[in-house]
C-alpha cells in the first residue's frame, strides 16, 4: 500500500448494489447500524446531529477508535467477522455482548449518503477519509474491485479516542424530524440508560426506552421476567389496568424474557407518525433482529389487533453456532430450529394471554355495566347460571370497539333477550303451578306484560326516531322516493295497527289481478302515479296507492281510478272466499283540485270515506304517525322495572 493510497476496500458492483446501495430502506435503519457499531467499540455516549441547512448527518460515538491499521482490517474489509478474529464475540473494555456479526453493517451508510467521511482515532493515531458512491462505481470498474477511499485532513480530530461519522448528499432526504428518530432508535435498541453504561442522544437530547411511546397505550401487560425487571416494565405501563407476571420462558435452545400486551383499543396501537404497532418486536443481543413476530403467528381474529409486545431471546445469536440473521439484520432466518421452538412457545402464550385478556376484558365489561344501580339490581334477580351468561355478554360488549352510546344500545338489547329468556323460563313452570297457587300466575303474567310493554316501547321511540329523521333531513323529491321504496313495508307510517303483512302469496295473487287493470289503464292515469300495492294486515285487505307529489287529482277521478283496483280485489276475494274489509288509502303530494274551501273538501272526505278511502298528503302522512305514537309515549306514564332499565341505558339515544 502506498503513502499515496493508504486506505483500501475491496469488493464487488454485486456487493455494493446488493449490501450497501439496495439493503436499507431509510435512515433510522441505517443509523441504528452506526448505532450498534458504536456499542461493540465500547462506547459509552453517542451523539446523532442533524443538520437541517447543510443536509448533513454526524454521528459521533466515544469508544476506542480505530487505528490506520484497523480502518483497512475491520471497516473497509466487507464482510469482516469479529467474533472468528481474535477480537472475539464481547467486548475488551466492557465486555459487552458485540451486536454485529456479518460486517457489512458499513456499507449501509452508502444506502442513504451519496458521500461518507470518516473520522477516528485511538492509541494516538488519527485517521479521516471520504468515500463517494460515484468514485466507488467508477474505481471497481476500472480496477476490478478495488476502491481506494480518498485521504483527508485530519486535523479536525478533536478527540482523543473514538469516531465521527458524517453523512452528507443524503438520498433519502431528513424528513424525521428529531422526535421522530428518537422514538424509531428508541424501538430498536433495548441497552440505552446508564445501567447499560450506554447513552444515545439525538440533537443533544437523550434518547430513553420511554422515547418508544407504546408503554402509555397499553391495557393489560403480561411480564416474563425476573421481579425486579418486571416491576420496571410495570413502573412505565402508567395507564395499565393490569400486569401480571410470569416466569423466563425456558426453551431448549436458551431462555426467553419480555413482555406481551393489549391496548384498550386497536386504534391506540397507531402512532402520531401512522407508525403500525401492532407487532411484537424480537431482540437480540440489545438490538432490534425481528420486526414482528406476529407476521409468523398469523392470526387473524380480532384479539389480534390488539397485541403489542417485546421478545427477548439472546440464543438466536450465539458465537459458536451458525448465524440465522438476514443480510439487513432486520428478520431471522425463518427455517432454523432455533426460531420454530421460539415460534411454537409464543403462540403457545398468545393463547394464554387471549384467554385471560378475554376474562379481564369481561370483567371490566361487567364493571361498567354495574355502574348502573339499575342494571346491578337487575343482575341480582338473575339465577346463577344465567347471570354467567349476562357477565359473560355485558363483558363481549366491552371488547367492541363502539362510542359509549353504541355500546349503552347493545345493553339494551342484552336486557331484553335475557328477559325472554326469563320469560320462556316461566312457560315451563306453568306446567309445574298447583291448582290455587294464584300469586306465581299472577307474577309471569306481570312478567310478560312488563316485557311487552318496554318492547313496544322501544320499537315506537325507533319508530318515532325514524319519523325524525325524515322530517329533517328530506327534501320534497328525495322523500317521495324513500317513502315509495319504503312504505309498502312499513305500513306503520300510513297506521299503528298496521303491522307486517300476513299472507305474501296472497299478495302475488292479487298483483297479477291489479296487473290485469293497470293494462286497461290509460296514458294519463299511469302517469299520474308511482306504484300501487295491495297488503293483507291484521284481517284487513289494504290498497296503497302513491301519487306522484306533482300530481293533482280531484276527487271524482281518484274515486275511479281507485274503484278499478278496489273492484278487482272484490272479485279476487269472493272467488277465494277470503273475509274481511278491504281499505285503501292514496297518498298525495298537493291538495286535490277540488278542495278549495272547508266544506268542499268535507263532502270529498265523506265521499272517500263511504268508499272505504283514505286520502293523506306527504307531509301529513309523517305529522299524523307522529302524532299516533307521541300520544301513546304520553299516556304509558306508567314505567316497569325493563322498560326503566332500558330509559336509562338509551334515554340519550331515543
Amino acid at each position: 500500500m502506498t503513502l499515496d493510497a493508504p486506505f483500501r476496500m475491496t469488493l464487488s458492483l454485486n456487493v455494493l448494489n446488493h449490501l450497501g446501495l439496495n439493503l436499507y430502506s431509510n435512515i433510522p435503519s441505517v443509523l441504528s447500524e452506526v448505532v450498534a457499531n458504536a456499542y461493540d467499540a465500547d462506547a459509552e455516549n453517542v451523539r446523532i446531529d442533524i443538520d437541517r441547512t447543510a443536509g448533513s448527518v454526524v454521528v459521533f460515538d466515544d469508544g476506542v477508535g480505530m487505528t490506520a491499521e484497523e480502518v483497512n482490517e475491520r471497516f473497509l474489509n466487507v464482510g469482516y467477522q469479529r467474533r472468528l478474529n481474535n477480537t472475539g464475540g464481547t467486548t475488551h473494555r466492557l465486555g459487552r455482548k458485540v451486536m454485529g456479526r456479518k460486517g457489512i453493517g458499513k456499507l449501509s451508510l452508502l444506502s442513504i449518503a451519496e458521500v461518507v467521511e470518516v473520522f477516528t482515532a485511538k492509541d494516538g493515531q488519527k485517521s479521516a477519509f471520504r468515500m463517494d458512491v460515484n468514485d466507488i462505481r467508477r474505481e471497481i470498474e476500472e480496477s476490478g474491485g478495488v476502491y481506494h477511499p480518498t485521504p483527508i485532513d485530519a486535523a479536525s480530530i478533536d478527540f482523543e479516542h473514538g469516531t465521527r461519522i458524517v453523512l452528507h448528499r443524503l438520498k433519502k432526504g431528513l424528513v424525521n424530524t428529531a422526535g421522530a428518530l428518537k422514538k424509531r432508535l428508541a424501538r430498536r435498541f433495548s441497552v440505552l440508560g446508564s445501567e447499560h453504561k450506554f447513552s444515545l442522544f439525538v440533537d443533544g437530547k437523550e434518547v430513553t426506552i420511554e422515547d418508544r411511546d407504546y408503554f402509555h397505550r397499553l391495557q393489560f401487560v403480561w411480564t416474563y421476567e425476573d421481579a425486579e425487571k418486571a416491576a420496571q416494565i410495570g413502573a412505565r405501563c402508567t395507564k395499565a389496568e393490569s400486569i401480571k407476571a410470569s416466569d423466563v420462558g425456558a426453551l431448549s435452545a436458551g431462555s426467553v424474557t419480555g413482555w406481551i400486551g393489549t391496548a384498550a383499543n386497536a386504534g391506540r396501537l397507531r402512532d402520531d407518525d401512522g407508525d403500525n404497532l401492532n407487532k411484537i418486536f424480537l431482540m437480540v443481543r440489545g438490538k432490534l433482529a425481528h420486526e414482528d413476530l406476529l407476521e409468523e403467528i398469523s392470526d387473524t381474529s380480532m384479539y389480534s389487533t390488539y397485541l403489542i409486545g417485546e421478545i427477548h431471546a439472546d440464543f438466536l445469536d450465539l458465537d459458536e453456532a451458525e448465524d440465522i440473521a438476514t443480510s439487513s439484520r432486520q428478520r431471522i432466518v425463518e427455517e432454523d430450529p432455533r426460531f420454530q421452538e421460539l415460534l411454537a412457545w409464543l403462540k403457545q402464550q398468545l393463547k394464554m394471554v387471549k384467554n385471560s385478556w378475554t376474562e379481564l376484558r369481561n370483567d371490566r365489561g361487567t364493571r361498567e355495566a354495574l355502574q348502573n344501580p339499575l342494571i346491578e339490581a337487575w343482575f341480582e334477580t338473575l339465577q346463577e347460571a344465567p347471570m354467567k351468561k349476562a357477565k359473560r355478554l355485558f363483558g363481549k360488549v366491552n371488547e367492541m370497539p363502539i362510542e359509549a352510546s353504541e355500546k349503552a344500545q347493545v345493553f339494551s338489547f342484552l336486557v331484553l333477550a335475557f328477559e325472554t329468556l326469563r320469560y320462556r323460563e316461566n312457560l315451563g313452570a306453568l306446567d309445574n303451578i298447583e291448582a290455587g297457587d294464584i300469586t306465581l300466575l299472577l307474577n309471569i303474567f306481570q312478567n310478560v306484560e312488563d316485557l311487552e310493554a318496554a318492547l313496544y316501547h322501544q320499537i315506537v321511540r325507533q319508530r318515532l326516531s325514524v319519523i325524525k329523521a325524515l322530517e329533517d333531513q328530506m327534501d320534497t323529491n328525495a322523500l317521495e322516493k324513500v317513502l315509495q321504496k319504503h312504505l309498502f313495508e312499513n305500513l306503520w307510517l300510513l297506521d299503528p295497527s298496521w303491522e307486517r303483512a300476513t299472507d305474501r302469496h296472497m299478495e302475488e295473487r292479487v298483483g297479477k289481478s291489479f296487473a290485469a287493470v293497470e293494462a286497461s289503464l290509460t296514458e294519463e292515469e299511469k302517469k299520474s302515479r308511482i306504484d300501487i300495492r295491495y297488503k293483507r294486515v291484521t284481517g284487513a285487505n289494504v290498497i296503497v296507492e302513491l301519487k306522484r307529489y306533482d300530481v293533482v287529482v280531484d276527487t271524482s277521478k281518484l274515486i275511479q281510478q281507485v274503484d278499478k283496483y278496489r273492484n278487482a280485489l272484490f272479485k279476487y276475494l269472493d272467488d277465494s272466499k277470503v273475509p274481511g274489509p278491504v281499505e285503501a288509502v292514496c297518498v298525495v303530494g298537493k291538495d286535490l283540485s277540488d278542495w278549495g274551501n272547508s266544506r268542499s273538501k268535507q263532502e270529498s272526505v265523506e265521499a272517500f270515506k263511504a268508499k272505504g278511502i283514505r286520502v293523506v298528503k306527504y307531509d301529513e302522512l309523517l305529522k299524523d304517525a307522529q302524532s299516533a305514537y307521541g300520544e301513546y309515549l304520553g299516556r304509558s306514564s306508567e314505567i316497569g322495572k325493563i322498560r326503566a332499565i332500558l330509559d336509562s341505558l338509551t334515554g340519550s339515544i331515543g
